[in-house]
């Protein structure tokens, strides 16, 4: 096995297998079950700035749902206008 040793970006490898970024390489557990397997390095997902502030904005929406809202909700019953007019 010493034959597969490998250089990539710097670093010695003693395989040249690399598993790239997944949903699995996010996971600690089944990151070590692919080192078990063979692979001498894990690119792991990338956290973007973006991915976060979406996320804030979604929780913020759902926060925020129906708080416009309040029992005596003046906008449910028809305008005094129109009560006069059909009178």
């Amino acid at each position: 096995m010493d034959r597969l040793r490998t250089t990539y970006l710097g670093l010695n490898l003693h395989s040249p297998i690399v598993a790239s970024a997944s949903p699995l390489t996010g996971v600690p557990a089944k990151a070590a079950r692919m080192q078990e397997c063979g692979a001498a390095a894990i690119v792991l997902p990338s956290l973007f700035e973006e991915e976060i502030l979406y996320r804030d904005a979604d929780l913020l929406m759902a926060l925020e749902q129906g708080s416009e809202h309040f029992a005596e909700a003046l906008d449910y019953f028809p305008s005094f206008a129109t009560l006069e007019s059909t009178a």
